[in-house]
């Protein structure tokens, strides 16, 4: 089992540990650092993550052994900390530099464990530990980045195409094959919908955009990675960063469409809470389009 902890610089007066991710914030608020609308969406992600995160008990005590939580990495833990992005944003805008702990036995003595985490005491008995900066890597993309947005989309979408067997001679408007520097330019101007990518040592390799919310409901589109850095995590980050983001626009529903065909991508989707909600057969594309939603 692998270990690990989201920090910073800052080493916190009870534990005299690197302070984590939740508390850096937290402190970030109470200096009243953060926005009128940005501490709107501090109250909202703490919400949530008090809801699905189990609270050790020892912190009703307060916290009388300096324990400190580690998050076990497993699709659990994992999950949090990509739905964490809210978090990360606010440290990287505000300066907080952050980095990432992590070890393959418990560092310290374990106190306390649960499905998501770990708490230990006394971490001078525990294993050596590996930290390194931990950047954030995903941002809005602008005018610049249009290019590198096209080549993402039509080099992810081109994988489904040729699984498929679908070209430009039977579906010319299919994404891989539709998708232009003018047609993004209009997503980013025209519908001024919000576009992200993620990026690698200043290389995009990964890209969403969010259709703003109709009646409650956003639609996420042409979410992609490149396919020599797909099963990396990339994918999952950029969905959840997307749920995320979704909630801030003030979003009660994610609906998304795919082939209908491509099990494996449904599946995938259905893992993250997605449920199938239809489809469609359209005269221009040889496959049938599916449709899928998600309560946020």
């Amino acid at each position: 089992m692998t270990y690990f902890r989201v920090h910073t610089g800052d080493i916190a007066y009870l534990t005299g540990q690197p302070r984590g991710l939740f508390t850096a914030v937290g402190k970030l608020v109470d200096a009243k650092r953060l926005s009128g609308e940005e501490e709107k969406e501090y109250w909202k992600n703490r919400a949530y993550f008090e809801e699905i995160l189990p609270v050790p008990p020892f912190y009703e005590a307060g916290n009388p052994d300096r324990a400190v939580t580690w998050f076990k990495d497993t699709e659990k833990g994992r999950r949090v900390f990509h739905e964490m992005s809210f978090y990360r944003r606010m440290t990287e805008k505000y300066g907080k530099k952050l980095f990432l702990s992590s070890c393959d036995v418990p560092p310290g003595t374990v106190i306390y464990e649960d499905e998501y985490q770990i708490a230990v005491k006394d971490p001078a008995s525990g294993a050596p530990v590996t930290t390194r900066e931990l950047p954030w890597p995903i941002r809005d993309v602008g005018d610049r980045d249009i290019e590198e947005c096209v080549k993402v989309i039509r080099e992810s979408f081109g994988t489904v195409a040729r699984e498929f067997g679908i070209t430009v001679e039977n579906a010319p408007r299919f994404t891989a094959f539709a998708v232009d520097a003018e047609r993004i330019d209009w997503h980013m101007h025209g519908e001024r919908r919000p576009m992200f990518g993620y990026f690698l040592e200043g290389k995009m390799v990964g890209y969403y955009s969010l259709r703003l919310p109709e009646n409650g409901a956003c639609e996420l589109a042409n979410l992609s990675v490149l396919p020599a850095f797909r099963h990396r995590g990339i994918g999952e980050e950029l969905l959840l960063d997307a749920f995320v983001r979704a909630r801030e626009l003030g979003a009660g529903k994610m609906t998304l469409g795919l082939v209908e065909e491509n099990r494996v991508l449904r599946e995938w989707y259905e893992s993250f809470g997605f449920r199938h909600t239809g489809r469609e057969k359209f005269d221009f594309f040889p496959f049938v389009c599916g449709y899928m939603e998600k309560t946020l």
